[in-house]
């Protein structure tokens, strides 16, 4: 049943791979030594929320663990403001996972209201 927002959400546009790119920066930054994925969860307690909830996780070695990028708040405040890049079926997501790999490989996945 989620499997075509899924779908949806696996094609980044332009403008989404950008945005990543800028999380990205913030993300490493505080990311601990020899980390092979970084995650950021955002939630939102609905889809035009302007705040929420954010996680940020590095795993290695098969470890995960909380951590502190650059910002607390950046990386959230860019993903949610790129929304006014997105079309309308794609800005009304309620939740988001971004997963950076160490070889700079990225997903970015949505989460949709039922």
């Amino acid at each position: 049943m989620l499997a075509p927002c899924a779908a949806l959400a696996q094609a980044a546009s332009n403008s989404e791979t950008a945005t990543v790119a800028s999380i990205a920066e913030c993300l490493v930054q505080g990311a601990p030594e020899g980390w092979q994925r970084l995650y950021m969860v955002v939630e939102l307690a609905e889809p035009d929320a302007e705040s929420g909830d954010v996680r940020y996780v590095a795993e290695r070695d098969g470890e995960r663990e909380a951590y502190v990028p650059c910002d607390l708040r950046r990386p959230a405040r860019l993903l949610i403001e790129a929304r006014k890049d997105q079309g309308p079926e794609r800005s009304g997501w309620t939740g988001a996972r971004l997963i950076i790999q160490s070889d700079g490989k990225f997903q970015l996945n949505f989460d949709y209201p039922k």
